[in-house]
């Protein structure tokens, strides 16, 4: 995806791109961030509410058949998932179809925010090729025994879990391209105190160039 530098960061902002692998804890990374009065938004929120737009929906269906992704006349998201995932041709189409407006939508949210620090969740954000979009991106990481057993705990089934690993890039070339890796191996807590820092380092940057 063609993105230019910098495209999610207004003149005077820090924006983070969060991202990790599965199970990884970026909701609670997320919502740590939030608490320490960040502008958060996350881009699968942005996409579920783009697949609620007739336009989309349409499209959708068009391309995948009722048959297959709606439950109740609704769209089905864990069905169009599995259906995507089972394809890279057609997970290809979706994101072409679906990136470019999240994309939009993310750098309207940002720029209308006042907040100086905003936090953007991208679990396919090295994927898409979006790391030059943010100011710095942070990763979680946590050991692969861990991450599967968060996956199970959620009701996913082993292989549901692989297969998903398996359409992401490996965790250890995620960790390699971040900016900053945080360790998310224990406690809620643990995880909330090295936001925590990070946002106070922020900030006192921000208040030292001033």
């Amino acid at each position: 995806m063609n993105v230019k530098k910098g495209f999610f960061v207004p003149r005077g902002r820090t924006v983070i791109g969060l991202t990790g692998p599965i199970a990884s804890g970026k909701s609670l990374a997320l919502e740590c961030f939030r608490k320490e009065g960040a502008f958060t938004v996350s881009a699968d929120a942005v996409s579920g509410e783009l697949l609620t737009t007739p336009a989309i929906y349409h499209t959708i269906l068009g391309k995948f058949g009722s048959a297959k992704i709606l439950t109740n006349g609704l769209l089905d998201k864990k069905k169009l998932a599995a259906e995507v995932f089972n394809s890279p041709a057609k997970r290809k189409w979706l994101q072409s179809l679906l990136h470019p407006l999240i994309l939009g939508r993310i750098h309207s949210l940002i720029t209308r925010s006042k907040k100086k620090i905003s936090v953007v969740e991208a679990p396919l954000l090295f994927e898409a090729g979006l790391e030059e979009c943010f100011t710095f991106t942070v990763c979680l990481a946590a050991p692969e025994k861990i991450l599967e057993a968060r996956a199970l705990k959620r009701g996913w089934s082993r292989g549901q879990y692989r297969g998903r690993v398996k359409a992401q890039l490996g965790a250890a070339e995620k960790y390699a391209r971040a900016d900053i890796t945080l360790e998310n191996a224990g406690k809620p807590r643990e995880l909330a105190g090295k936001i925590k820092f990070l946002c106070r380092f922020l900030r006192g940057t921000a208040t030292k160039k001033c």
